[in-house]
């Protein structure tokens, strides 16, 4: 038995001990990301994918993973056809193979700390037509049979200073709060990472690739805010820099925070918060106005020193490009030796980064580097000798500027 099929068996067992007939696995965390940490890489666990979008249903005698077009080929490479059924997304959603597959009368079980309310009334609705059940789980079934779960990541927020940012973030906050006041409404959740991490003028090392720090925060109408992060992650700096008018607690107190709101009017954003938040604030008798996170347009209007910082890097970024292109055109065509060290990819890697001058306020890359060649290559998947130079593995970085 294969390490994912022993995982598939271990899932459906524990199925059984929570009277589950299937369960939801998306490829996301708490806070609707389409980047996680690795505590929140689920699917990947149970099923090999590696891709950046997907989601999975186990069934008691069937299993399916949904992918859209980018991941046809990869997904067959990755994640065993004798276990698993191939479902292309859009064409096929899981509210609609539920409503085929799901046992009549059966219960499959979410996590709503992982789908959108929007998802949840799709999928019950579907199931209801076969006289089945949606059930939200208190503990994530995948969670409980994952011996080796990493935990949430512990680094420590930084400072993103006024300088960078452009506008303070009780400034920000402030105009929030007017906004909050023409709403008629007590407070505003922000659970989008990025959004917490402009609003507050931080950044977090948490999610690889992505400067954000897990938290979920309140904002109130009279500009100031209530930030909910693991306490180790906030050191002396960061507590000065979001000041009195910012109350921080425990990451974990934030569910029994919206419960605290009984009889206030909530602004929450359906798209960017998951459903577990809406059930608190129901549960609690908040009035709920459904409104897009109040930080995403002014997040996207830059000011004077954004826009001067983006040309800053732009103007960096074009001096490594330049840099790299002559390295190129020099090491390629002498390229020898067998893959290590100093082969093509990793030469590539380091010339881009830490071998350029101009990239020392480089904090960290914004994407793993999409490296493509023969099998692999675009558009053609070409896999002419020509294109590596010699000495160089078949993985060679050949596409990386695509």
């Amino acid at each position: 038995m294969s390490t994912y099929e022993a995982r598939l068996a271990a899932l459906r067992e524990q199925l059984k001990a929570d009277r589950l007939d299937g369960f939801v696995v998306p490829l996301t965390d708490e806070h609707m990301s389409e980047y996680v940490g690795s505590y929140a890489q689920r699917l990947a666990w149970l099923t090999g994918f590696q891709g950046s979008a997907g989601s999975a249903v186990v069934l008691p005698q069937e299993a399916a993973i949904f992918v859209d077009g980018r991941y046809t080929l990869q997904v067959r490479d990755q994640v065993d056809g004798n276990h698993w059924s191939y479902q292309s997304v859009p064409e096929t959603s899981i509210a609609d193979w539920l409503k085929v597959h799901a046992p009549d009368g059966g219960r499959i079980g979410y996590d709503p700390w992982l789908h959108t309310k929007d998802w949840v009334t799709k999928a019950r609705d579907a199931l209801a037509e076969k006289g089945a059940e949606l059930v939200a789980v208190r503990r994530n079934p995948i969670d409980a049979v994952w011996a080796d779960q990493p935990e949430p990541s512990r680094a420590r927020l930084i400072v993103h200073p006024d300088d960078y940012a452009g506008r303070s973030s009780a400034a920000k906050r402030h105009e929030m709060a007017d906004w909050l006041k023409e709403q008629k409404a007590d407070a505003a959740v922000l659970a989008a990472l990025d959004s917490i991490a402009w609003t507050f003028n931080v950044r977090g090392q948490d999610v690889d690739h992505t400067p954000v720090a897990l938290s979920f925060a309140l904002v109130r109408d009279d500009g100031t805010a209530d930030l909910f992060v693991a306490s180790e992650k906030i050191g002396d700096d960061v507590r000065q820099h979001l000041g009195n008018g910012v109350r921080v607690h425990e990451r974990k107190d934030f569910e029994p925070a919206l419960a605290s709101l009984a009889g206030k009017t909530v602004a929450v954003d359906p798209e960017r918060s998951v459903a577990a938040i809406f059930d608190a604030l129901e549960k609690a008798g908040a009035h709920i106005v459904s409104k897009r996170d109040p930080s995403i347009l002014p997040k996207a209007i830059k000011n004077e020193v954004e826009i001067a910082g983006h040309q800053a890097a732009q103007a960096r970024d074009g001096a490594a490009l330049s840099r790299f292109l002559h390295w190129l055109s020099i090491e390629a065509p002498n390229s020898a030796g067998p893959p290590g060290l100093n082969s093509c990819p990793v030469r590539v890697r380091r010339s881009l980064t830490i071998g350029s001058p101009s990239m020392t306020s480089l904090m960290s890359a914004a994407m793993r580097s999409r490296n493509s060649i023969g099998m692999n290559g675009w558009p053609n998947r070409p896999t002419s000798p020509s294109m590596v130079s010699p000495g160089c593995p078949a993985s060679a970085t050949v596409g990386m500027l695509g």
